[in-house]
């Protein structure tokens, strides 16, 4: 029987004879052997990039993901490949057309299914095409491995098993265990909880086929579980430290583009001279004013401008940037990428997010999410129940392309962050998981409020412990770290937008207490680094679901994690209660030490409040005065309280505590309220 179909479902007993007779008279040698490479599926998870090619012909490091699995497979000396293809179908047969000229020893059948048959009914169906194939060869279209193939045919072939397959130990989801004879027990135990992985590359004796269900649609794996069950052998291989990647999401495809340069490739020629080539494009460009961290892929006839960032960037052929900018964490199609401007009102959302959603765009509503800072705007999507938080930013703040290389990194150290579901960086758009409508602000309830605050506090305890060792290429990207230089300038944003600006005063600020500023630095920059949040405040950790998520975090850098304590528990937003602060403090000091990092002093705490709330205070000024937003004008008088709370009963800070309790804050007290009256009344006719 060709297909093996009409085995399906056979009493145990009858099952196990075909399966015998049929493995023996399948094991005469390579000659009935013929390759299969599964290249049907949609790419869903590869959205959207394989909305405008299907996941076959998506290149890695400049040639298409089929060619590099045909080339593994014609390599072997194999006759016959078949190749099945559905979404996007005409794509895959064309450029299986094209690569038949390249193996002419090869001869390549495309298998056209109407609709998606999954990995066994693909199978099933494309083994019709060869009814003299003993054994299948199959390769995972979006699965690279360089092992000795040939070692895994002739082991199969001299063990008389129905299917042999390779397994990565210790890497990947990790759901496949083995029995000590090396059969396999169990495909599907909790991710992360069994030794292997299945790497997307086995071989079967055609006879597999009598354990597939009926029904057309149907893995593969549920062939190798039926024949188990009937006492079949199904046999793993574990392929040790081989270089294997699997590339059916965007950030695994992504991050494929990075380890792959580490790998020696002796099995796989096609691989190792693609990243030969991707080794002097990246040369080429670095020495011409580009600067390329992290996973970068780039395409036949790139054009960078000097200036350009990458990281985690895959480009393909034929994109051209066009202006200076920073490009992180996404796939870019094709076209010229030219300086995105500021966000503002009357930007929509790119077709490409509705189709990655599968939902029409006149049928989503699109709710603006009140005005926003930093160049950027947030819109809520909703569709039915669902709902997603659509951001748009301008490429001139290299803050806001970071956030989604950002989220993916506090992601894999564990920490509560939106998802980012799509990233169009050559459009400044991102769409996030939506994680509603309350901040930590809004929390009213006392016992609710300390614990949220106790995960917030876990979490920043986590990424000031451990961000620093895990940061790795990542840090090219984020905001410049805290020097004697950025704390000057934050003093001197409170001077210029406070004192000046809104007061009138700037002879308020003396030696005086410029000194005692100074000491608070020199206090803060003697304290071991840490990666921190930077603008951990309650405004910008959200409540879902009953946890604290982390957001706005774009602004990530190295600092002192005292700064982020500052910045939460000194809030304007709130005003804290000493008690609870210190109480806090504690809390964060006690998770600290559970890492094994040096608790730092508490006079490190108001240090950095001082230089935080000025920071702050700074920002308010200017964003009222100076951008129009009148609503920070709320904060001034609490953040100057907060700062006057922040170095009360402290001696090292006596000229300061007496500039902002006798000087700032009544003075603010009767300015802030008349400059809004004014504001309110419009300008004066005449």
């Amino acid at each position: 029987m060709n297909s093996g179909a009409a085995r399906a479902n056979l009493p145990r007993n009858q099952a196990l004879t075909t399966l015998r007779a049929g493995v023996s008279e399948g094991a005469a040698g390579w000659d009935g052997v013929v390759g299969f490479v599964l290249a049907a599926g949609e790419g869903r998870r590869l959205r959207p990039a394989s909305l405008e090619r299907p996941k076959a012909t998506m290149p890695f490091c400049g040639v298409p993901l089929l060619e590099l699995a045909v080339s593994r497979l014609a390599g072997l000396g194999l006759r016959r490949i078949v190749v099945n293809c559905c979404h996007l179908g005409d794509h895959v047969e064309a450029l299986l057309a094209g690569l038949a000229s390249r193996y002419p020893a090869t001869t390549l059948t495309c298998s056209r299914e109407p609709r998606l048959l999954d990995t066994g009914g693909g199978l099933r169906e494309g083994l019709r095409l060869v009814p003299e194939a003993r054994h299948v060869l199959v390769h995972n279209v979006d699965t690279l491995l360089d092992y000795d193939l040939a070692g895994l045919v002739a082991d199969h072939l001299a063990s008389g098993a129905l299917a042999t397959l390779a397994l990565v130990p210790g890497r990947g989801p990790r759901t496949v265990c083995l029995r000590a004879d090396g059969t396999i027990e169990d495909f599907r135990r909790p991710r992360g909880t069994a030794p292997y992985t299945f790497a997307g590359v086995h071989i079967f004796a055609r006879q597999a086929l009598a354990f597939l269900p009926p029904r057309p649609v149907c893995s593969v794996i549920e062939a190798y579980e039926g024949a188990l069950a009937a006492g079949g052998v199904v046999r793993g291989v574990s392929v040790g430290e081989a270089y294997w990647a699997d590339l059916g999401t965007t950030r695994d495809y992504l991050a494929a583009h990075q380890s792959a340069p580490c790998a020696p490739f002796h099995g796989h020629p096609l691989l190792r001279r693609a990243f030969s080539a991707q080794r002097r494009r990246r040369a080429r460009w670095t020495a011409q004013g580009c600067a390329l961290t992290g996973a970068v892929g780039l395409g036949h006839g790139v054009k960078l401008a000097s200036g350009v960032r990458l990281h985690d960037a895959v480009l393909w052929d034929g994109v051209c940037v066009e202006a200076p900018a920073l490009l992180a964490a996404g796939i870019l199609t094709g076209g010229r990428v030219s300086g995105v401007p500021a966000a503002g009102v009357g930007r929509r959302p790119d077709p490409r997010i509705f189709a990655t959603l599968g939902v029409a765009a006149d049928e989503v509503r699109i709710a603006p999410l009140g005005p926003q800072g930093s160049g950027r705007c947030y819109c809520r999507l909703s569709h039915g129940e669902r709902s997603w938080i659509w951001s748009a930013y301008g490429h001139e703040r290299s803050e806001n392309a970071a956030f989604a290389a950002c989220a993916g990194f506090l992601k894999e150290l564990g920490l509560q962050v939106p998802d980012v579901l799509v990233h169009l960086p050559e459009k400044g758009e991102l769409l996030l998981s939506d994680l509603g409508s309350r901040p930590l602000l809004k929390v009213s309830d006392p016992a609710e409020l300390r614990r949220l605050l106790g995960e917030v506090l876990t979490q920043a305890a986590r990424l000031h412990a451990t961000g620093l060792a895990a940061l790795g290429g990542l840090e090219a990207v984020l905001q410049k770290g805290f020097t004697p230089g950025l704390y000057q300038w934050e003093r001197n944003y409170f001077r210029e937008n406070v004192l000046q600006g809104l007061l009138g005063h700037a002879e308020w600020w003396d030696e005086g207490v410029e000194g005692e500023c100074q000491a608070a630095e020199a206090l803060l920059t003697s304290l071991p680094p840490a990666l921190i949040h930077r603008d951990l405040q309650s405004a910008n950790v959200m409540v879902c679901e009953g946890r604290a998520w982390l957001i706005d975090f774009q602004g990530m850098r190295r600092g002192v994690g005292a700064y982020d304590l500052a910045s939460l528990l000194f809030d304007p937003y709130r005003c804290y209660g000493g008690a609870l602060r210190d109480d806090a403090w504690s809390a964060y000091c006690q998770a600290l030490a559970g890492h094994g990092v040096a608790v730092p002093p508490v006079e490190a705490l108001a240090a950095a409040a001082v230089q935080r709330l000025m920071q702050a205070l700074g920002a308010y000024g200017r964003l009222w005065r100076h951008d129009g937003l009148r609503w920070y004008a709320d904060y001034l008088i609490p953040g100057l309280g907060m700062l006057a709370e922040a170095v009360a009963g402290r001696g090292e800070f006596r000229r300061l505590r007496r500039l902002v309790e006798e000087r700032c804050l009544p003075a603010a007290r009767a300015v802030v309220p008349r400059l809004l009256e004014e504001e309110a009344a419009g300008p004066r006719p005449g």
